[in-house]
C-alpha cells in the first residue's frame, strides 16, 4: 500500500487547502441557497390602492360596480374634472381612475362598451384592478344572461368576491405543499462536491506526480493496475470525507425537519453517489498531463457548465427544451431530476419508485464510463513512461 500511504501522506499536507477550498463552497451554497430558497418569499398579496372612481352613469351596475371596487381598494371623492384628476395622477394620490359613462349599464350588458380607465404609466398594479373589474363584469353578464336581474347579479357577484369559497389543497410533498429546506440544501450538493473534490484532487495529484514522487514510483515493484487501485482507494478516503461534511450541513443547518424526513435515506443515497460521480471525474481530470496554471479554468468550466444547464442553479423548469435535452447527457442532471422527485412527493408511486432507482442507476452508469475512461488514459501513460 505504498501508493496509498504516499497519497495520504500528500493530502495531509495539503489540508490547509482543502479546508479552504471547504469553507469557500460551502459558504457559496449556503449564500445562494439562502437567496435563492422559495420558503423565505413572501410571495404575491392582494394590495389596497387609492383609486378614484367617476360615476357619470348612476345605475345599479355602475354603483354596485363602486361598491364591489370599494371592497378591495380605498376610493376618493374626486370631482369630475380632468385637470384635478391628471394632477392627483401625477403627485401619485391616486393610481387608478375609472370613468363609468353614462348609459353605461346598457352597453356593457351587451358588450360593446368598454371603460375608460386612466392609471399611473407602467404601473403593473393598474392591470390587478383590470383583471378585478373584468371578473365583476363578466361575472354580471353570465349571471344577466342566465336570466338574473342586474340587482341580483350584482348583489351575487359582489358576495362571492367578499367571501370567496375555501379552498384546501393537498399536501403532496408532506411539508404544507412547498419544497422542504433542506431539500433545496442538497439541490446544490453537486455543485460542492464537484468543486471540492475537483480541486483539491487535482492539485493532490499534481503533488503527487512530481518527478521525484513520480520516478521512485515508476521504479518500485508495483503494477499499473496496482498503483491505480490504491489511487481510487485514496480517492475514496477523500470523498467520504467530503460527504461526511456536506451530509452533517443540513442537519445543522435545519436540525429536526431534517433528521426527521421519511426520505433522509433516499436523500443519502442520491448525494453519496453524487459523490462518486464527483470521485471519478476527478479522477479523470488528473488522470491528464495538467499543472496548476490550467486547473481552475478546467474546473470551473466543469462544475459551472454542469450546474447551470442541469439545474443546480438555475430551476430546470425555467430551462429551455433544447438545453434540458443537451443536460440528459450530464450525471447531474439526474441527480437533481432524482432529488426533486424526492422533494416533492410525501409517497411514491411505483412508477416513481422505478423513476428513482433509474436516476440511481444512470449515475452509477456515468461514474464506471469516467472511472475506465480513467483508467485507460493512465494505463497508456504508464506504458508511454516506461
Amino acid at each position: 500500500m505504498t501508493v496509498f500511504k504516499g497519497f495520504l501522506s500528500i493530502t495531509k499536507r495539503n489540508l490547509g487547502m482543502m479546508l479552504l477550498y471547504i469553507i469557500i463552497f460551502l459558504t457559496i451554497s449556503i449564500f445562494a441557497q439562502k437567496m435563492l430558497d422559495p420558503a423565505d418569499a413572501s410571495g404575491f398579496k392582494a394590495e389596497q390602492l387609492d383609486i378614484a372612481v367617476i360615476d357619470r352613469d348612476g345605475g345599479a351596475l355602475a354603483k354596485g360596480l363602486t361598491d364591489y371596487l370599494g371592497l378591495f381598494h380605498n376610493l376618493k371623492d374626486l370631482p369630475d374634472d380632468k385637470s384635478i384628476l391628471q394632477d392627483r395622477l401625477f403627485y401619485r394620490d391616486i393610481y387608478y381612475i375609472v370613468t363609468i359613462p353614462e348609459d353605461f349599464e346598457e352597453a356593457c350588458l351587451s358588450g360593446s362598451e368598454k371603460l375608460s380607465v386612466t392609471k399611473v404609466p407602467g404601473s403593473t398594479t393598474g392591470y390587478y384592478v383590470d383583471q378585478q373589474i373584468n371578473t365583476f363584469l363578466n361575472s354580471v353578464r353570465t349571471m344577466t344572461a342566465g336570466g338574473f336581474s342586474v340587482s341580483d347579479a350584482v348583489a351575487r357577484a359582489a358576495e362571492y368576491a367578499s367571501s370567496p369559497p375555501d379552498v384546501t389543497l393537498i399536501d403532496k410533498t408532506g411539508h404544507g405543499g412547498s419544497m422542504a429546506q433542506h431539500a433545496f440544501m442538497f439541490q446544490y450538493m453537486p455543485y460542492i462536491m464537484l468543486s471540492i473534490l475537483c480541486y483539491t484532487l487535482s492539485f493532490i495529484m499534481i503533488a503527487f506526480g512530481k518527478p521525484d514522487v513520480k520516478k521512485r514510483t515508476l521504479c518500485s515493484c508495483i503494477s499499473a493496475r496496482s498503483m491505480n487501485l490504491q489511487l481510487i482507494a485514496g480517492h475514496a478516503v477523500v470523498g467520504l470525507g467530503i460527504f461526511a461534511i456536506c451530509t452533517v450541513m443540513p442537519a445543522i443547518l435545519y436540525g429536526r425537519s431534517f433528521l426527521s424526513d421519511p426520505h433522509l435515506p433516499y436523500y443519502l443515497l442520491n448525494s453519496f453517489i453524487m459523490m462518486l460521480v464527483s470521485l471519478s471525474i476527478a479522477f479523470l481530470i488528473s488522470s491528464f498531463p495538467i499543472n496548476e496554471e490550467i486547473i481552475n479554468g478546467i474546473v470551473n468550466v466543469i462544475t459551472l457548465g454542469m450546474a447551470f444547464t442541469c439545474g443546480v442553479f438555475v430551476s430546470m423548469d425555467i430551462l429551455g427544451k433544447g438545453v434540458r435535452t443537451i443536460a440528459r447527457f450530464l450525471p447531474v442532471y439526474w441527480y437533481e431530476t432524482t432529488n426533486s422527485l424526492i422533494a416533492g412527493n410525501r409517497t411514491f408511486t411505483d412508477s416513481q419508485t422505478a423513476e428513482l432507482w433509474r436516476g440511481y442507476g444512470i449515475q452509477l452508469l456515468f461514474m464506471a464510463a469516467f472511472f475506465g475512461i480513467a483508467l485507460v488514459l493512465r494505463r497508456n501513460r504508464a506504458i508511454a513512461e516506461r
